[in-house]
């Protein structure tokens, strides 16, 4: 069995292993708020449950250093293409795309041992989201796909 360490320090950010799944190891941390709001978190997940690569560590550090910017990046990405008729999105949703306060919040980041990596937000007024909030997928710092999590069980 792989040890794995219930504590890891990645670019000072403390990170505590939490209960999971058998064939499951997570991590998460909690960043320093921009703003007065929530701090948004960031969770590593291995399958199989073993300490995370370099390769990870090293993605890790840079979404921690850019979170605010990543943030900025998926948000602008959602409202561009939350657009297509594809998502269903009402005209009242439309709109609040096109308002000055994106209609999405409560950003998390979840970073997977494969190198992918989501940034989730948990929180948003449109229905598309609900319950699970919504995320963008992303290739490195670019962001690749609208993750849609309104139905936890795929077919």
């Amino acid at each position: 069995m792989t040890d794995i360490p219930l504590q890891l320090d990645i670019a000072g950010t403390a990170f505590t292993l939490i209960d999971a799944p058998e064939p499951i190891a997570c991590w998460t941390a909690s960043l320093e708020a921009a703003d007065a709001g929530p701090s948004p978190t960031v969770n590593i997940i291995v399958e199989p449950a073993a300490q995370p690569g370099p390769e990870i560590l090293q993605l890790t550090a840079e979404v921690i250093a850019h979170f605010d910017e990543l943030t900025d990046v998926a948000g602008a990405y959602l409202r561009e293409q939350l657009t297509d008729p594809r998502f269903g999105l009402r005209q009242d949703e439309l709109q609040s795309l096109r308002s000055g306060e994106p209609p999405f919040g409560e950003p998390e980041a979840v970073i997977w041992d494969d190198g992918g990596w989501m940034l989730r937000f948990t929180e948003s007024t449109l229905e598309l989201a609900d319950p699970y909030g919504i995320g963008v997928l992303f290739d490195g710092m670019t962001p690749s796909a609208v993750e849609d999590l309104s139905d936890p069980d795929p077919a």
